[in-house]
C-alpha cells in the first residue's frame, strides 16, 4: 500500500497507485542516455550501490541483463521483513487489527517458495530457520515502540524521485515510512542486520536518507518539511533487538552523495565496468560468469 503525500497539499489522506518510473519523464538528454544503457530513464539507489560495490556485477545485472545463477536468501528475507513492517503500519493507518507474528512472518516462506531462481542459503540456513527467525524479528518489532511510533503515518513504501543535477539522470528510491509529528515529517528506513549498528555504520548509511529527504522536500513543495531522519534496525539474532538511530541533517553530506552519484553515472555512461574482487563474490549470483571472482559463489555469511 502507498499513501501519496506529494500531490495532496491539504494533507496525507488519499491513496494512489504506484507511479510508473517513466511517467512524465522526458525522452531526451540524460534520461534517454540512461534508457539506452540500462532500459531505465533514471538511476536508483540500488543501482548506485551496486556499481560502487562492483561495477562488473552492475554491468551483468543492469546493462547485459545476464541471467543470475541464484537469488541470495538474504535478499528475499530482507524484502519479506520490509513487507511485514509495512503491513503493521498499514493496519495502524487504516485502523485494522495487526496480523499475528506468524502471519506476518509468512511472507518469508512465500517469497522463498515463489522464487523462480534457486535460492542460495547461507551456512546453516534453510527456509524453516529463516521463517522461525522472521517470527522472532516480527515479535520483537511488535513489542517495541517502533511498531507504533508517535505521529500520523502518511507514507508507506512510496517512491522518492527527482533531479539532483542536470548532468545526472533522475534519482529514484523507495521510502519505507514517513510519519507526521508536531515538529514535521520524520523519514524512516528499516534495516535488518546481523549485529547492532555503531555510529560509524549509521553514518555510512546516512547519505541515502539525506538524499531521500532532499527529494521528498522538493516533491512536497512546501506542504511540510522533513525534520527528522532515522534508521530502525532489527537484528537477526536468537533474541532480536530493535534500535532507532537518529540521523542528523547535513547538507554537505547530500552534496557529497550527489558528487559520488555523478562519478558513478560517469563510469556507467563510459562503460567503465572493472571487476572488484572481494567478499561480495561469495554471494554474487554472477560469480560463475566472472573470471575475476575470488572463489565460486558459496553459502557463507559476509562479514
Amino acid at each position: 500500500m502507498i499513501s501519496s503525500i506529494s500531490n495532496h497539499p491539504q494533507g496525507p489522506t488519499a491513496k494512489t497507485p504506484r507511479r510508473n518510473p517513466t511517467d512524465g519523464v522526458s525522452s531526451s538528454g540524460v534520461e534517454a542516455e540512461a534508457m539506452s544503457i540500462t532500459d531505465r530513464p533514471y538511476l536508483s539507489w540500488t543501482q548506485v550501490s551496486s556499481y560502487q560495490q562492483c561495477p562488473r556485477a552492475f554491468a551483468f545485472r543492469y546493462v547485459e541483463h545476464a541471467e543470475p545463477d541464484f537469488v541470495p536468501s538474504s535478499l528475499l528475507f530482507g524484502s519479506a521483513m520490509h513487507e511485514a513492517f509495512a503491513r503493521v503500519h498499514e493496519c495502524d493507518m487504516e485502523g485494522l487489527p495487526i496480523p499475528s507474528s506468524e502471519e506476518l512472518a509468512g511472507k518469508v516462506s512465500n517469497l522463498l517458495g515463489a522464487s523462480l531462481l534457486p535460492v542460495k542459503y547461507s551456512k546453516g540456513e534453510s527456509a524453516e530457520t529463516l521463517h522461525a527467525l522472521g517470527i522472532r524479528m516480527v515479535e520483537a518489532f511488535l513489542a517495541s515502540p517502533e511498531s507504533k511510533p508517535e505521529g500520523q503515518p502518511v507514507c508507506i513504501e512510496d517512491r522518492a524521485s527527482g533531479s539532483i543535477d542536470p548532468q545526472i539522470p533522475p534519482i529514484e528510491g523507495k521510502v519505507d515510512f514517513v510519519r507526521l509529528t508536531k515538529d514535521g515529517l520524520v523519514l524512516r528506513d528499516y534495516k535488518t542486520a546481523r549485529s547492532k549498528w555503531n555510529a560509524d555504520k549509521v553514518e555510512e548509511g546516512a547519505p541515502q536518507l539525506r538524499l531521500y529527504a532532499t527529494l521528498l522536500n522538493e516533491q512536497l513543495d512546501g506542504w511540510r518539511k522533513i525534520t527528522g531522519l532515522e534508521f530502525v534496525t532489527v537484528t537477526k539474532a536468537v533474541k532480536p533487538v530493535v534500535t532507532t538511530h537518529e540521523v542528523p541533517m547535513r547538507r554537505e553530506s547530500v552534496q557529497a552523495c550527489i558528487d559520488q552519484i555523478g562519478q558513478v553515472w560517469d563510469g556507467i555512461r563510459k562503460s567503465v565496468f572493472p571487476t572488484r574482487p572481494g567478499w561480495p563474490c561469495k554471494t554474487c549470483p554472477y560469480a560463475s560468469k566472472c573470471p575475476a571472482a575470488i572463489k565460486p559463489a558459496g553459502a557463507f555469511d559476509e562479514p
